[in-house]
């Protein structure tokens, strides 16, 4: 049997906030997803795509600020609470891009 995605007072990544230096597995769950929302909405191309390496660098933190400001959020390059909420609520569209719809799953699933 395999659990369910996290709830967002239970993902291990929603409790923290992250921003340029940070490392690990919850930055790299936000590379995911900042990848897939480039791809998912034309307003957001310019976001992406990052690497997915875990190292929360230039490219990430900018690419953050794109998806901040396009959500009308404050543009801070820190992904907190409200920035979580964002890239947790849009949804995916990977085209034919497999290795995007994995990590995008792995994502949200660890993540959200």
């Amino acid at each position: 049997m395999t659990a369910g995605p996290a709830s967002a007072a239970t993902a291990p990544c929603r409790q923290y906030r992250y921003g340029y230096g940070g490392t690990g597995n919850c930055v790299k769950a936000i590379q995911g997803i900042a990848n897939v929302i480039s791809i998912t909405n034309a307003a957001r191309s310019e976001a992406g795509p990052v690497a997915r390496d875990g190292i929360y660098g230039s490219q990430t933190e900018a690419a953050i600020i794109k998806i901040q400001r396009a959500a009308g959020i404050g543009a801070d390059g820190w992904v907190g609470p409200q920035t979580w909420a964002v890239l947790c609520y849009y949804g995916a569209f990977w085209g034919d891009d497999m290795q995007a719809k994995a990590d995008y799953r792995w994502a949200k699933s660890y993540a959200c």
